[in-house]
């Protein structure tokens, strides 16, 4: 354990407070004044099943073992089931914007902020294939899932969703961009923004372009840059000292699919290999960033803090509600309710680096920490 029984203390009261009044209170189920149970028994079942690493089915009954006055698994369902993913998402976007104002306050987006753009999908099993029912690369037996795009502050320190929007099979990659760019300026201004390959098209360029959006994209060869990128390693190979690490060309490309078009800058960074043999080390990238043969190299470095995506993805599966529920209405709402506790976490954490002036590398209340001190101010009083 990394914080003291008193941080914890202080932490358990402040998620305590913010379940209630920000979970609960935007939760968009209408209960009836004569229930037995209030949105925030129902809150807190779902929230401790998550912390507790358990579906909600069981988790009931775990709780009501140690608490007594609780929602049985049916009850849960039953509520959850009035849900649709219109107001699940409105329930999303309104607490989002509460942490990150918070986080805002705390200083957290003060300085440039870099982001990563990408989609996540979950995968699904079910028959049933409506419209937001995704195929994906195949993965744990299946090649449909639910997905959601995202746009993640990548600076250490601060690794907030900053966004997201769930997909469906008609959504496009300048819906996704727009959305999402403009979702994030409300609360950030993006200096840099890393998207993967699967963005480098006509539509997406142009789309980034229009925001006013500095973008890195990777490039997907086709056959007149798989050439260029070769006669340049060729190039290299052949007329450049040894002892230099990085070469780059720089040149101006248009991109085109059918009467559309898009312009932007080409960069080829050449890494010679450490030892005679080796390969060399080739990444193209496309970008709207004025470059020089001075910056080229760092932009393509920047690219590899988009990496940070990832690791807060996988930070989120741990923070993901289980349930067996194919109405996707609920599936969408432990989807984002996700991002929220993810976000909720980076919070608790940058409140007691400014609180006790915390100089180490690595977060003062682990992921698994953090679980923990929820499902204690769940169960007691």
């Amino acid at each position: 354990m990394h914080s003291s029984h008193t941080q914890k203390k202080d932490i358990g009261k402040f998620l305590k407070k913010s379940i209630k009044k920000e979970f609960t209170n935007n939760l968009p189920i209408p209960m009836a004044e004569n229930c037995t149970y209030t949105k925030r028994n129902i809150t807190n079942t779902v929230v401790f099943s998550i912390s507790n690493n358990n579906f909600i089915e069981y988790s009931t009954k775990r709780l009501q073992d140690k608490k007594g006055f609780c929602p049985s698994g049916d009850t849960v369902f039953y509520h959850l089931n009035k849900l649709n993913e219109n107001t699940v998402f409105s329930m999303f976007q309104q607490t989002n914007q509460t942490l990150l104002k918070q986080a805002k306050r705390q200083g957290v987006f003060d300085k440039h902020v870099w982001c990563g753009l990408d989609i996540h999908k979950i995968p699904w099993y079910g028959k049933k294939k409506g419209i937001f029912v995704l195929g994906m690369e195949r993965a744990r037996g299946t090649s449909f899932g639910h997905g959601y795009a995202s746009l993640e502050c990548v600076n250490p320190g601060g690794r907030f969703t900053l966004s997201a929007l769930p997909l469906s099979q008609f959504t496009t990659k300048k819906r996704i961009i727009s959305f999402l760019v403009n979702e994030t300026r409300k609360h950030v201004d993006i200096s840099r923004l890393f998207l993967d390959r699967e963005f480098f098209n006509v539509e997406s360029i142009n789309m980034l372009e229009e925001l006013s959006t500095l973008f890195v994209i990777p490039v997907k060869e086709n056959k007149k840059i798989s050439g260029m990128i070769k006669e340049f390693k060729q190039n290299c190979q052949k007329s450049f000292p040894p002892y230099e690490t990085y070469y780059t060309l720089i040149t101006n490309y248009m991109l085109k699919r059918g009467k559309d078009s898009a312009t932007f800058t080409m960069v080829i960074v050449a890494e010679s290999p450490g030892l005679p043999g080796d390969e060399w080390d080739v990444f193209a990238y496309a970008t709207n960033i004025p470059v020089t043969q001075v910056n080229a190299v760092e932009i393509a470095d920047s690219y590899r803090k988009r990496w940070g995506i990832e690791t807060g993805y996988r930070v989120k599966e741990n923070v993901r509600g289980k349930t067996c529920s194919p109405d996707y209405a609920i599936r969408l709402f432990l989807q984002l309710l996700s991002i929220l506790l993810y976000n909720l976490w980076q919070l608790c954490n940058i409140i007691l680096f400014i609180t006790t002036c915390w100089c180490k590398k690595g977060y003062m209340i682990i992921l698994e920490e953090f679980k923990d001190i929820i499902s204690d101010s769940i169960i007691g009083p």
